[in-house]
Protein backbone atom coordinates (compact mmCIF):
# COMPACT_ATOMS: atom_id res chain seq x y z
CA UNK A 1 0.00 0.00 0.00
CA UNK A 2 1.30 3.47 -0.92
CA UNK A 3 0.56 6.34 1.47
CA UNK A 4 0.26 9.84 -0.04
CA UNK A 5 -0.44 12.86 2.16
CA UNK A 6 -2.26 16.03 1.07
CA UNK A 7 -2.39 19.13 3.25
CA UNK A 8 -5.48 21.07 2.10
CA UNK A 9 -5.44 23.34 5.18
CA UNK A 10 -2.78 24.72 7.48
CA UNK A 11 -2.61 27.42 10.13
CA UNK A 12 -0.46 29.36 7.68
CA UNK A 13 -1.14 29.51 3.93
CA UNK A 14 0.86 26.33 3.33
CA UNK A 15 -0.92 23.64 1.30
CA UNK A 16 0.04 20.51 -0.64
CA UNK A 17 -1.89 18.50 -3.25
CA UNK A 18 -0.99 15.38 -5.25
CA UNK A 19 -2.21 14.21 -8.66
CA UNK A 20 -1.59 11.17 -10.85
CA UNK A 21 -0.99 11.57 -14.58
CA UNK A 22 -3.43 9.31 -16.40
CA UNK A 23 -3.84 9.50 -20.17
CA UNK A 24 -2.47 13.04 -20.33
CA UNK A 25 -4.84 14.25 -17.56
CA UNK A 26 -4.05 14.92 -13.90
CA UNK A 27 -6.42 13.05 -11.58
CA UNK A 28 -6.44 13.72 -7.85
CA UNK A 29 -4.98 10.89 -5.76
CA UNK A 30 -8.31 10.45 -3.94
CA UNK A 31 -9.64 8.80 -7.13
CA UNK A 32 -7.18 5.92 -6.61
CA UNK A 33 -7.39 5.52 -2.83
CA UNK A 34 -9.18 2.59 -1.20
CA UNK A 35 -9.24 4.43 2.13
CA UNK A 36 -8.12 7.69 3.69
CA UNK A 37 -7.63 9.27 7.10
CA UNK A 38 -8.24 12.93 8.02
CA UNK A 39 -5.91 14.31 10.69
CA UNK A 40 -6.57 17.69 12.29
CA UNK A 41 -9.49 20.09 12.31
CA UNK A 42 -11.07 22.78 10.11
CA UNK A 43 -8.10 25.12 10.64
CA UNK A 44 -5.27 22.67 10.02
CA UNK A 45 -5.80 19.40 8.21
CA UNK A 46 -3.81 16.59 6.61
CA UNK A 47 -5.40 13.81 4.57
CA UNK A 48 -3.60 10.47 4.24
CA UNK A 49 -4.64 8.47 1.17
CA UNK A 50 -3.90 4.73 0.99
CA UNK A 51 -3.48 3.44 -2.57
CA UNK A 52 -2.70 -0.13 -3.73
CA UNK A 53 0.75 -0.21 -5.35
CA UNK A 54 -0.56 -1.95 -8.47
CA UNK A 55 -2.97 0.95 -9.21
CA UNK A 56 -0.36 3.68 -9.72
CA UNK A 57 2.94 1.80 -9.98
CA UNK A 58 4.90 3.03 -13.00
CA UNK A 59 2.83 6.22 -13.31
CA UNK A 60 3.91 9.78 -12.61
CA UNK A 61 2.65 11.56 -9.54
CA UNK A 62 2.66 15.38 -9.43
CA UNK A 63 3.07 17.50 -6.29
CA UNK A 64 1.68 21.05 -6.07
CA UNK A 65 2.64 23.17 -3.06
CA UNK A 66 2.10 26.58 -1.51
CA UNK A 67 4.52 28.10 1.01
CA UNK A 68 3.63 29.42 4.47
CA UNK A 69 3.18 32.86 2.88
CA UNK A 70 0.93 31.49 0.13
CA UNK A 71 3.39 31.58 -2.77
CA UNK A 72 2.79 28.95 -5.44
CA UNK A 73 5.88 26.79 -5.98
CA UNK A 74 7.10 25.16 -9.17
CA UNK A 75 5.36 21.76 -9.38
CA UNK A 76 7.39 18.57 -9.03
CA UNK A 77 6.82 15.09 -10.40
CA UNK A 78 8.09 11.61 -9.59
CA UNK A 79 7.78 8.16 -11.09
CA UNK A 80 5.96 5.85 -8.68
CA UNK A 81 8.25 2.94 -7.84
CA UNK A 82 7.04 2.15 -4.33
CA UNK A 83 6.37 4.06 -1.12
CA UNK A 84 6.41 7.82 -0.83
CA UNK A 85 9.90 7.76 0.70
CA UNK A 86 11.26 6.29 -2.52
CA UNK A 87 9.95 9.06 -4.76
CA UNK A 88 12.63 10.93 -6.68
CA UNK A 89 11.05 14.38 -7.10
CA UNK A 90 12.17 16.49 -10.06
CA UNK A 91 10.93 20.00 -11.05
CA UNK A 92 8.65 20.31 -14.07
CA UNK A 93 10.03 22.14 -17.10
CA UNK A 94 8.32 25.23 -18.52
CA UNK A 95 7.29 23.28 -21.63
CA UNK A 96 5.69 20.48 -19.62
CA UNK A 97 4.03 22.92 -17.26
CA UNK A 98 2.13 24.48 -20.16
CA UNK A 99 0.82 21.07 -21.21
CA UNK A 100 -0.62 20.15 -17.80
CA UNK A 101 -4.35 19.52 -17.80
CA UNK A 102 -6.53 18.70 -14.78
CA UNK A 103 -9.52 16.40 -14.73
CA UNK A 104 -12.49 18.70 -14.05
CA UNK A 105 -15.96 17.36 -13.31
CA UNK A 106 -17.66 20.49 -12.01
CA UNK A 107 -19.73 22.34 -14.62
CA UNK A 108 -19.30 25.61 -12.69
CA UNK A 109 -15.48 25.29 -12.80
CA UNK A 110 -15.61 24.56 -16.53
CA UNK A 111 -17.78 27.65 -17.06
CA UNK A 112 -15.32 29.80 -15.12
CA UNK A 113 -12.51 28.64 -17.40
CA UNK A 114 -14.61 29.57 -20.43
CA UNK A 115 -15.10 33.04 -18.92
CA UNK A 116 -11.36 33.27 -18.29
CA UNK A 117 -10.77 33.14 -22.03
CA UNK A 118 -13.78 35.33 -22.86
CA UNK A 119 -13.07 38.19 -20.41
CA UNK A 120 -10.16 37.93 -18.02
CA UNK A 121 -7.30 37.16 -20.40
CA UNK A 122 -8.06 40.46 -22.18
CA UNK A 123 -8.25 42.32 -18.87
CA UNK A 124 -4.89 40.93 -17.82
CA UNK A 125 -3.37 41.88 -21.16
CA UNK A 126 -4.62 45.47 -20.84
CA UNK A 127 -3.36 45.69 -17.24
CA UNK A 128 0.05 44.44 -18.39
CA UNK A 129 0.16 47.01 -21.22
CA UNK A 130 -0.72 49.73 -18.70
CA UNK A 131 1.93 48.45 -16.28
CA UNK A 132 4.61 48.57 -18.97
CA UNK A 133 3.58 52.04 -20.13
CA UNK A 134 4.03 53.53 -16.65
CA UNK A 135 6.80 51.15 -15.46
CA UNK A 136 4.50 50.08 -12.64
CA UNK A 137 5.23 47.74 -9.81
CA UNK A 138 1.98 46.04 -8.81
CA UNK A 139 1.35 44.46 -5.43
CA UNK A 140 -1.84 42.37 -5.30
CA UNK A 141 -3.01 39.18 -3.60
CA UNK A 142 -1.02 35.99 -4.24
CA UNK A 143 -3.37 34.31 -6.72
CA UNK A 144 -3.95 37.54 -8.67
CA UNK A 145 -0.18 37.99 -8.92
CA UNK A 146 0.05 34.42 -10.24
CA UNK A 147 -2.31 35.36 -13.08
CA UNK A 148 -0.48 38.63 -13.72
CA UNK A 149 2.79 36.72 -13.95
CA UNK A 150 1.33 34.26 -16.48
CA UNK A 151 -2.24 33.09 -17.17
CA UNK A 152 -1.27 29.40 -17.25
CA UNK A 153 0.64 29.75 -13.98
CA UNK A 154 -2.37 31.43 -12.37
CA UNK A 155 -4.71 28.75 -13.70
CA UNK A 156 -2.54 25.99 -12.23
CA UNK A 157 -2.39 27.71 -8.83
CA UNK A 158 -6.20 27.59 -8.63
CA UNK A 159 -6.94 24.26 -10.34
CA UNK A 160 -4.38 22.25 -8.36
CA UNK A 161 -6.51 22.77 -5.26
CA UNK A 162 -8.98 20.09 -4.23
CA UNK A 163 -11.90 19.38 -3.83
CA UNK A 164 -13.54 21.15 -6.76
CA UNK A 165 -15.50 23.59 -4.59
CA UNK A 166 -12.10 24.89 -3.46
CA UNK A 167 -11.07 25.39 -7.11
CA UNK A 168 -14.33 27.20 -7.81
CA UNK A 169 -13.92 29.52 -4.83
CA UNK A 170 -10.33 30.34 -5.79
CA UNK A 171 -11.21 31.16 -9.42
CA UNK A 172 -14.24 33.24 -8.42
CA UNK A 173 -12.24 35.35 -5.98
CA UNK A 174 -9.35 35.88 -8.41
CA UNK A 175 -11.63 36.85 -11.31
CA UNK A 176 -13.53 39.27 -9.06
CA UNK A 177 -10.28 41.00 -8.14
CA UNK A 178 -8.97 41.06 -11.72
CA UNK A 179 -12.17 42.85 -12.77
CA UNK A 180 -11.57 45.41 -10.01
CA UNK A 181 -7.93 45.98 -11.03
CA UNK A 182 -8.98 46.42 -14.65
CA UNK A 183 -11.70 48.89 -13.60
CA UNK A 184 -9.05 50.82 -11.62
CA UNK A 185 -7.00 51.02 -14.82
CA UNK A 186 -10.05 52.45 -16.66
CA UNK A 187 -10.39 55.15 -13.99
CA UNK A 188 -6.77 56.19 -14.44
CA UNK A 189 -7.19 56.38 -18.21
CA UNK A 190 -10.49 58.26 -17.99
CA UNK A 191 -8.81 60.99 -15.94
CA UNK A 192 -5.85 61.38 -18.30
CA UNK A 193 -3.17 59.86 -16.06
CA UNK A 194 0.27 61.27 -16.80
CA UNK A 195 2.36 60.06 -13.87
CA UNK A 196 1.75 57.61 -11.01
CA UNK A 197 3.42 58.45 -7.72
CA UNK A 198 6.33 56.09 -6.93
CA UNK A 199 5.33 54.06 -10.01
CA UNK A 200 3.42 51.65 -7.84
CA UNK A 201 -0.04 50.15 -7.36
CA UNK A 202 -0.01 48.45 -3.99
CA UNK A 203 -3.06 46.93 -2.36
CA UNK A 204 -3.45 45.63 1.15
CA UNK A 205 -7.13 44.84 1.41
CA UNK A 206 -8.78 46.51 4.36
CA UNK A 207 -6.15 49.24 4.81
CA UNK A 208 -6.74 53.00 4.85
CA UNK A 209 -3.72 53.89 2.72
CA UNK A 210 -4.37 54.35 -1.04
CA UNK A 211 -3.58 51.89 -3.78
CA UNK A 212 -2.59 54.71 -6.13
CA UNK A 213 -1.88 58.46 -6.20
CA UNK A 214 -1.49 59.97 -9.65
CA UNK A 215 -1.33 63.27 -11.51
CA UNK A 216 -3.12 63.85 -14.81
CA UNK A 217 -2.44 65.85 -17.96
CA UNK A 218 -3.95 68.98 -16.35
CA UNK A 219 -1.74 68.79 -13.28
CA UNK A 220 -4.54 67.59 -10.99
CA UNK A 221 -3.91 64.94 -8.33
CA UNK A 222 -6.17 61.95 -7.71
CA UNK A 223 -6.12 59.31 -4.98
CA UNK A 224 -7.61 55.82 -5.30
CA UNK A 225 -8.36 53.16 -2.69
CA UNK A 226 -8.75 49.42 -3.30
CA UNK A 227 -11.10 47.72 -0.83
CA UNK A 228 -10.45 50.05 2.12
CA UNK A 229 -12.13 48.95 5.31
CA UNK A 230 -14.31 51.01 7.61
CA UNK A 231 -14.93 49.71 11.11
CA UNK A 232 -16.63 52.09 13.46
CA UNK A 233 -19.76 53.55 14.97
CA UNK A 234 -22.57 53.99 12.48
CA UNK A 235 -23.69 57.51 11.51
CA UNK A 236 -26.75 58.85 13.34
CA UNK A 237 -28.97 58.55 10.26
CA UNK A 238 -27.83 54.97 9.58
CA UNK A 239 -30.78 52.55 9.46
CA UNK A 240 -29.11 49.64 7.67
CA UNK A 241 -27.70 46.32 9.03
CA UNK A 242 -25.03 46.43 11.74
CA UNK A 243 -22.11 44.07 12.31
CA UNK A 244 -23.24 41.56 14.97
CA UNK A 245 -19.74 40.43 15.90
CA UNK A 246 -18.90 43.92 17.21
CA UNK A 247 -22.23 44.61 18.83
CA UNK A 248 -25.06 47.01 18.09
CA UNK A 249 -24.30 50.37 16.42
CA UNK A 250 -21.04 49.13 14.88
CA UNK A 251 -20.53 48.62 11.15
CA UNK A 252 -17.75 46.92 9.23
CA UNK A 253 -17.76 47.61 5.48
CA UNK A 254 -15.24 47.33 2.64
CA UNK A 255 -16.22 48.87 -0.72
CA UNK A 256 -14.36 47.94 -3.91
CA UNK A 257 -12.96 51.24 -5.21
CA UNK A 258 -12.96 54.84 -3.96
CA UNK A 259 -11.66 57.79 -5.97
CA UNK A 260 -11.07 61.32 -4.67
CA UNK A 261 -9.67 64.41 -6.36
CA UNK A 262 -6.57 65.54 -4.48
CA UNK A 263 -3.58 63.92 -2.82
CA UNK A 264 -4.18 61.97 0.40
CA UNK A 265 -2.17 59.49 2.45
CA UNK A 266 -5.11 57.99 4.34
CA UNK A 267 -8.84 57.65 3.84
CA UNK A 268 -9.25 59.18 7.31
CA UNK A 269 -7.99 62.51 5.89
CA UNK A 270 -10.76 62.71 3.27
CA UNK A 271 -13.78 64.83 4.11
CA UNK A 272 -15.82 64.25 0.94
CA UNK A 273 -15.63 61.18 -1.28
CA UNK A 274 -16.14 61.84 -4.97
CA UNK A 275 -16.72 58.39 -6.48
CA UNK A 276 -17.40 54.95 -5.02
CA UNK A 277 -17.40 52.02 -7.46
CA UNK A 278 -18.80 48.58 -6.69
CA UNK A 279 -17.61 46.03 -9.27
CA UNK A 280 -19.85 43.07 -10.10
CA UNK A 281 -18.43 40.39 -12.39
CA UNK A 282 -21.03 37.65 -11.86
CA UNK A 283 -24.40 37.14 -13.51
CA UNK A 284 -26.98 39.59 -12.14
CA UNK A 285 -28.97 36.91 -10.27
CA UNK A 286 -25.80 35.70 -8.53
CA UNK A 287 -24.91 39.07 -6.97
CA UNK A 288 -28.39 40.57 -6.62
CA UNK A 289 -29.51 37.84 -4.21
CA UNK A 290 -33.19 38.89 -4.22
CA UNK A 291 -32.30 42.43 -3.16
CA UNK A 292 -30.07 41.38 -0.25
CA UNK A 293 -27.09 43.10 -1.85
CA UNK A 294 -28.92 46.45 -1.73
CA UNK A 295 -29.98 46.04 1.92
CA UNK A 296 -26.70 44.74 3.31
CA UNK A 297 -24.06 46.15 0.99
CA UNK A 298 -24.96 49.00 -1.37
CA UNK A 299 -27.19 51.12 0.89
CA UNK A 300 -24.81 50.77 3.87
CA UNK A 301 -21.90 51.87 1.67
CA UNK A 302 -23.87 54.90 0.56
CA UNK A 303 -24.79 55.85 4.13
CA UNK A 304 -21.29 55.44 5.52
CA UNK A 305 -19.14 56.88 2.73
CA UNK A 306 -21.62 59.39 1.23
CA UNK A 307 -19.99 59.59 -2.24
CA UNK A 308 -20.96 62.27 -4.75
CA UNK A 309 -21.69 59.44 -7.15
CA UNK A 310 -22.06 55.72 -6.54
CA UNK A 311 -21.38 53.53 -9.60
CA UNK A 312 -22.42 49.90 -9.82
CA UNK A 313 -20.08 48.55 -12.50
CA UNK A 314 -21.39 45.22 -13.78
CA UNK A 315 -19.57 43.01 -16.25
CA UNK A 316 -22.78 41.12 -17.09
CA UNK A 317 -26.14 42.63 -18.15
CA UNK A 318 -28.41 44.16 -15.52
CA UNK A 319 -32.13 43.74 -16.36
CA UNK A 320 -33.78 47.03 -17.32
CA UNK A 321 -36.33 46.89 -14.48
CA UNK A 322 -33.70 46.45 -11.76
CA UNK A 323 -31.49 49.05 -13.38
CA UNK A 324 -34.35 51.55 -13.04
CA UNK A 325 -34.95 50.49 -9.43
CA UNK A 326 -31.31 51.18 -8.55
CA UNK A 327 -31.14 54.43 -10.51
CA UNK A 328 -34.34 55.66 -8.82
CA UNK A 329 -32.54 55.13 -5.50
CA UNK A 330 -29.68 57.35 -6.61
CA UNK A 331 -27.21 54.78 -7.93
CA UNK A 332 -25.56 54.91 -11.34
CA UNK A 333 -25.59 51.52 -13.08
CA UNK A 334 -23.19 50.61 -15.89
CA UNK A 335 -23.30 47.10 -17.32
CA UNK A 336 -21.31 45.51 -20.12
CA UNK A 337 -18.10 46.63 -18.41
CA UNK A 338 -15.42 44.39 -19.91
CA UNK A 339 -12.83 44.83 -22.68
CA UNK A 340 -14.77 45.76 -25.81
CA UNK A 341 -18.04 45.91 -23.85
CA UNK A 342 -20.72 48.51 -24.59
CA UNK A 343 -20.45 49.89 -21.05
CA UNK A 344 -16.83 51.04 -21.25
CA UNK A 345 -17.56 54.34 -23.01
CA UNK A 346 -20.36 55.16 -20.54
CA UNK A 347 -18.16 54.39 -17.56
CA UNK A 348 -15.31 56.58 -18.84
CA UNK A 349 -17.73 59.43 -19.55
CA UNK A 350 -19.20 59.31 -16.03
CA UNK A 351 -15.76 59.34 -14.38
CA UNK A 352 -14.65 62.28 -16.54
CA UNK A 353 -17.85 64.22 -15.89
CA UNK A 354 -17.51 63.90 -12.12
CA UNK A 355 -13.75 64.24 -11.66
CA UNK A 356 -11.89 65.55 -14.71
Amino acid sequence: MIRIVDEPRARTRRRTFHYVLEGGVLRHVSKYAVSHMVIGDEKAQRVEYYIPESVILGKYIYRFQFTNSGSFLTPYKALVRGTLDEFDWIPISEEELRELCFEIESRSVKNLLIEKDAYYVSMLREIEEFRERFHLSIGASQRVMDFMRDVKWGELSCLCQYPERQRKGCLEEVFKLIHQWWTLKLIHEALGVKEIENNVWFSEQGQKHPVSIFINDKGAYYTCWFEPQYVGEAPEDYKEPYTPIFGEKTVWKRPDLIVVKGRYKSLDDVENIDVLVECKNLEFEAWWKSGKVVREEIRPYYKIFKPRIFIIASMKPVPAFFKRVLENRGFCVVDGLYPGGHGVASFLEIIRRVLY
